[in-house]
């Protein structure tokens, strides 16, 4: 018999063991398969691109606290995602519904929009860009941070 009466292969594993055994293979010869057949990352192969991300309903102390020249990372994997080049920022609007019923379009006093240019490294490739070993699209989002602030964006626009 394949399996005895005390439940072990050929009498020599256990089956659950076994199970076991062969899933932890299965799982680093996958982790292996996926870090050898990443490219490696390196300077020369990233180029210049600039990055307008977009955020909404930020308050005074992030706009003050955004300035030209810092350098922003992804909040997750703490890589360099792009310098800050230029900001814009408006007064936040929303449609509001007005004492008389009529909904109306008006400034939230203490709420800003904002849009800030950023010069980036990245992979570009058939498959799109790859900035701090994050995929970007436009529309993705992201929450980026410096040694100051962090804040939630979506990207508008990418350029090379």
């Amino acid at each position: 018999m394949i399996i005895d009466s005390k439940g072990k292969l050929f009498g020599i594993i256990n089956v659950i063991d076994l199970t076991i055994l062969l899933l932890i293979i299965v799982l680093i010869g996958g982790g292996a398969y996926k870090l050898s057949s990443l490219k490696d990352l390196s300077i020369e192969d990233q180029k210049p691109i600039k990055v307008v991300i977009e955020f909404e309903e930020g308050n005074k102390g992030l706009i003050d606290a955004i300035k030209e020249g810092d350098i922003l990372f992804d909040s997750v994997r703490g890589t360099e995602f792009g310098k800050v080049v230029d900001k814009t920022i408006t007064p936040h609007r929303e449609h509001v519904i007005g004492k008389d019923g009529k909904v109306e379009y008006k400034e939230i006093p203490g709420a800003f929009d904002g849009e800030i240019r950023l010069d980036s490294m990245a992979l570009i490739n058939e498959d799109g860009y790859l900035v701090a070993t994050k995929p970007l699209y436009i529309g993705s989002e992201l929450r980026l941070k410096s040694t100051k602030y962090v804040f939630d964006c979506k990207v508008l626009n990418i350029e090379e």
